[in-house]
């Protein structure tokens, strides 16, 4: 009773006391009270760096519609002097007139850089174009040829053989070689010596392989060293060439082989055999290379890439004999087929410059083909083609005779 009575009497005594300014009573464990310890605080995460899209790699442009049906003719110049520049030359009134036709005829003048482009399918060009080209690299292709062919706007490829340059006379000099590379026009390789590429000179000291390396090669480094340019393009001298000849200039970096054999070019005709209207020339009927070129009257050029290209003078026996001159207009053209090999029945033809594709007989037995011209020639040099197909790849070779006046 007592401990109850003096309980009470200290709580009275408390209440009585200013509680807030008594740090002793503050202090009291019975008036303690217990605070709940905050929780730590977490940090917000920090939001994740947005990734970004991936972007789509860029649409490789598509390539314009090509028309592989179009048709290409190519035209040989050599020189623009008339009659004191020789047989392969022509009067430059004649040039002009034929710049002025092709612009008449409605014909398109390509550059070989879109000829080459429409090739490989990147480039397409109207249905009916001109390639012009002038060989060898004489003054009068620059003094005369070039005004011509600016007044008409017109492209063209130069066709040089290095030793003419600088070499004083008539040819063009490294100077003048440079400007038509800086007037747009394109310089294509003639080889170095100019000679026949089939055989080698006896001058040359080394092999046969070692020279033709030689004159295709060396003449384009020549080429692009002093021009600073990519060569791309050779013309074979005299147009003469055969599988060997086609082969080192394919080794050698060249992306088209030029002829003097003309025909229409197709977009698969072979890379290494494109035949040109040397523009002094006339086929059998007596009309010139020129007028067959521009109204595309001339053969077409096979299509597709010979397996074979041989050399007539020597892997067969030919009639009239390869590079001959003969005197009977109307002669027997025969050749002994047997080196080609295993051929496809009814697959061999034969064609012959000026008249196209001609009715040969071919005796399987033999290996024989023959052909009767039964139309006088007229003077002057004939390409005789003979294709045929073994194993189903196509096969080829040729010779040239000439029909003496």
């Amino acid at each position: 009773m007592k401990n109850t009575l003096r309980k009470l009497a200290l709580l009275l005594t408390l209440a009585t006391l200013p509680l807030a300014g008594c740090d002793k009573v503050k202090n009291l464990p019975l008036l303690k009270k217990k605070t709940a310890t905050p929780a730590p605080v977490v940090a917000a995460a920090a939001p994740a760096p947005a990734v970004p899209a991936f972007a789509p790699e860029p649409e490789a442009p598509l390539k314009p519609p090509v028309d592989a049906n179009a048709q290409v003719v190519v035209l040989c110049y050599h020189r623009l002097e008339g009659k004191v520049g020789g047989a392969l030359s022509i009067e430059a009134a004649l040039f002009e007139k034929q710049m002025q036709d092709i612009k008449d005829a409605g014909l398109t003048v390509i550059s070989m850089q879109d000829f080459l482009a429409w090739r490989r399918g990147d480039k397409n060009i109207p249905p009916k174009s001109v390639l012009i080209t002038i060989d060898d690299g004489y003054l009068s292709g620059y003094e005369v040829g070039v005004p011509i062919l600016k007044k008409h706007g017109y492209p063209a490829t130069f066709f040089i053989y290095t030793t003419y340059l600088n070499s004083g006379g008539k040819s063009l000099t490294w100077t003048q070689l440079a400007d038509l590379r800086d007037s747009g026009f394109e310089i294509g390789c003639h080889t170095v010596s100019h000679l026949d590429l089939r055989r080698k000179p006896a001058k040359w000291a080394g092999d046969y392989d070692s020279w033709l390396k030689d004159e295709v090669e060396r003449s384009k480094k020549i080429l692009e060293d002093n021009l600073g340019i990519k060569c791309a393009t050779i013309a074979y001298p005299f147009g003469l060439h055969n599988a060997k000849v086609q082969e080192a200039c394919r080794l050698a970096g060249y992306e088209a082989g030029f002829t003097t054999y003309g025909a229409r070019l197709g977009a698969t005709t072979s890379a290494m055999t494109l035949g040109r209207y040397d523009v002094t020339t006339k086929d059998v009927r007596g009309t010139d290379s020129f007028t067959l070129a521009v109204t595309f009257s001339g053969m077409q050029a096979p299509a597709g890439e010979p397996i074979q290209a041989q050399d007539a003078a020597v892997s067969m026996i030919t009639e009239p004999m390869n590079n001959a001159t003969i005197t009977d207009p109307k002669p027997l053209i025969k050749a002994n087929l047997s080196t080609m090999g295993a051929l496809d029945s009814g697959s061999v033809e034969m064609r012959v410059s000026g008249l196209g594709l001609v009715e040969a007989k071919f005796d399987p037995a033999t290996k024989m083909i023959t052909f009767q011209v039964d139309k006088p020639l007229k003077p002057g040099a004939y390409t005789v083609i003979i294709a045929a197909k073994s194993g189903g790849r196509r096969v080829e070779t040729r010779w040239i005779f000439s029909v003496g006046a």
